[in-house]
């Protein structure tokens, strides 16, 4: 409270207060600004890749929905392995008491082939419908979208092992595993 109510007071008063409340005002934790400061900070450089992307795919003629999606689709479908034959790799590593790391590689191999078809599957539907042989389902265009933008969809990030990377950056973190 201001030490009188006067109104020259009052107004010193208030434009003593701090610019900025720290979490602690509102019963929260400070660990509270810094998830703050990170969450604008993402905010802030997702506006500067969509405005860089934006660009990039306009260029050339190219509709940022048009020819660079499909381009970009064929071109990574192209990069994409087969699936792996975890029963032949079940075959060659058993599953022994003595040797557990046969039994992870057996689930990472069965997790990986999971984010591979959902990979497989949405490249070629986006493929398809930027093309417009096919009909864009919502997944499918939320996926458009996050291409457009240059991030992973979250029909990936579903299926996907934990990353913060942007599109073409996971794709070649997703091929070299």
């Amino acid at each position: 409270m201001p030490p009188s109510m006067e109104y020259n007071s009052v107004l010193e008063h208030i434009r003593a207060l701090p610019m900025i409340a720290k979490p602690e005002v509102f019963g929260l934790h400070e660990n509270a600004d810094i998830t703050k400061d990170n969450n604008e900070t993402n905010a802030l450089l997702f506006g500067v890749l969509i405005t860089q992307t934006n660009i990039v795919a306009g260029g050339a003629g190219e509709g940022a929905e048009g020819g660079g999606v499909v381009d970009m689709t064929r071109d990574i479908m192209e990069r994409m392995p087969q699936l792996y034959d975890v029963v032949a790799v079940a075959e060659k590593y058993p599953v022994l008491y003595y040797n557990s790391m046969n039994t992870v590689l057996k689930q990472e191999l069965i997790r990986y082939n999971r984010l591979l078809a959902v990979v497989k599957r949405t490249l070629h539907g986006v493929h398809l419908a930027a093309q417009g042989l096919a009909i864009m389902s919502a997944e499918l265009e939320e996926c458009n979208n996050a291409f457009v933008k240059g991030i992973v969809p979250d029909a990936w990030m579903a299926k996907s092992y934990p990353s913060m990377k942007p599109l073409g950056s996971y794709v070649t973190d997703f091929l070299s595993r």
